[in-house]
């Protein structure tokens, strides 16, 4: 194994566990806590955004993008961070040969995918014992959406790079 190798492999586990440590303590915040840091930054995305705040509404109540509300938009983007952590570190692992990438790339998606969501689940079953938490399996759903959007996007840029490589190969040999 190659150092450069070794050294992608460090890297994408570092992240992909400090992504993981991330959500683990937003996670292990009891309600009270979770709906303050919840609402004071959406209170600053709104002011960012130039949206105020309803009447009777806190700043996480605010639907700011497709029926999605802040705490569903700090779910996507975390877990776009488990997905795309776990993309990285699962495509350094399987070094295949260049002419089997893109049997590599799904399997490598596929492998980050099942990992990212098996820890979604295990996050949601953290929360069902934290004072004021709940655990929903439309959480998870909102998780999949940030995995599959990372995972996806890690993906199609490693195909289009084999695609451009490859054409390009082929027009040195010619």
């Amino acid at each position: 194994m190659s150092a450069n190798r070794k050294v992608k492999i460090a890297v994408s586990a570092a992240l992909t566990v400090a992504v993981m440590i991330t959500i683990f303590i937003f996670s292990s915040q009891n309600g009270n806590l979770s709906s303050g840091a919840s609402n004071g930054f959406g209170a600053w995305v709104l002011g960012v955004l130039g949206i105020d705040i309803p009447p009777g509404q806190t700043a996480s109540d605010v639907v700011i993008f497709a029926g999605l509300k802040i705490r569903n938009l700090a779910h996507i983007f975390l877990y776009m961070c488990l997905g795309g952590s776990a993309y990285a570190l699962s495509a350094s692992l399987w070094g295949i040969k260049v002419s089997l990438r893109p049997s590599r790339v799904l399997f490598s998606a596929l492998c980050a995918f099942g990992f990212s969501l098996f820890y979604a689940c295990t996050d949601e079953f953290h929360q069902y014992f934290i004072p004021g938490r709940s655990a929903t399996l439309r959480d998870i759903g909102i998780d999949c959406i940030g995995i599959a959007l990372a995972v996806i996007i890690f993906a199609a840029a490693e195909l289009i790079i084999y695609a451009v490589k490859s054409n390009r190969n082929k027009a040195n040999t010619n």
